[in-house]
């Protein structure tokens, strides 16, 4: 094909793509509307300000990615897309913020674990922002290495009951959840303690998490659809037997 062939197809492919109707999105859930899942989604007020700190590629996955639907599910919460946060704004806004006392929910050394120790908070005297990375753990631990931010802040972190139930995904390690299920589990130890009242609200979440997973198993097992997931993992069990499971870290400490 030579150059002048190659252009007039680009040009006729442009053309034609202008020409497709373009999909309509969800405002709430950011999902397209024959694949909505507002009908499964309850809000959820809380006391505890929740900011998730999107990586961009998180954000391009509206089909199984889980933030948009915890933001969604949280009134008091809001969403700041980025990989290092040292120099955003609005991050440094609420960390300046005398009114309200920021953590980061990720795991460390240092890192209070709501689910066994005793967390001290007064919320008639500060609000408290819990800011959560909504990315994969690989790339979780790049924007708190990179953010110098993030990392100044205290850490909060608690004890999943649970392997994770978002089954259309395989995550890195046994311990390891999604940020809806994250939240879920992080808002019932606050209530443990005492710091919300919500009555059990939160389990509404995995309610989501099911309705997601639910939907997609049932496009994959639809043989009239297109998929790019089919056969795309690599079992964990396979995965387990690799020289880097034992000695890899997904922290930064």
């Amino acid at each position: 094909m030579n150059k002048e062939e190659y252009l007039k197809r680009k040009k006729q492919a442009s053309e034609d793509f202008e020409k497709e109707p373009r999909r309509v999105v969800c405002k709430r859930c950011r999902r397209t509307m024959n694949s909505c899942l507002c009908s499964s989604i309850v809000s959820i007020p809380t006391k505890t300000k929740f900011v998730l700190l999107m990586h961009p590629m998180e954000a391009k996955k509206e089909k199984v990615g889980t933030g948009r639907l915890t933001h969604a599910s949280l009134p008091n919460s809001e969403v700041i897309m980025g990989i290092d946060f040292t120099n955003d704004s609005r991050v440094n806004e609420l960390i300046g913020d005398k009114t309200k006392s920021c953590y980061v929910m990720y795991p460390g050394k240092s890192a209070i674990n709501i689910s066994s120790e005793v967390f001290e908070f007064d919320y008639t005297k500060k609000e408290l922002v819990v800011f959560v990375i909504d990315a994969t753990w690989p790339c979780a631990k790049k924007m708190m290495k990179l953010s110098q931010n993030l990392l100044e802040l205290p850490r909060l972190c608690f004890d999943p009951e649970v392997k994770s139930r978002f089954e259309i995904k395989q995550q890195p390690m046994e311990y390891c959840l999604s940020t809806i299920e994250s939240v879920h589990y992080f808002l019932g130890a606050l209530e443990d303690q005492g710091h919300e009242q919500l009555d059990g609200a939160q389990e509404s979440l995995l309610g989501t998490l099911k309705a997601l997973v639910d939907y997609q198993i049932a496009c994959e097992e639809d043989p009239n659809r297109q998929t790019y997931r089919r056969n795309a993992f690599t079992p964990v069990e396979k995965r387990k037997k690799s020289v880097k499971w034992r000695s890899r870290s997904l922290f930064v400490d």
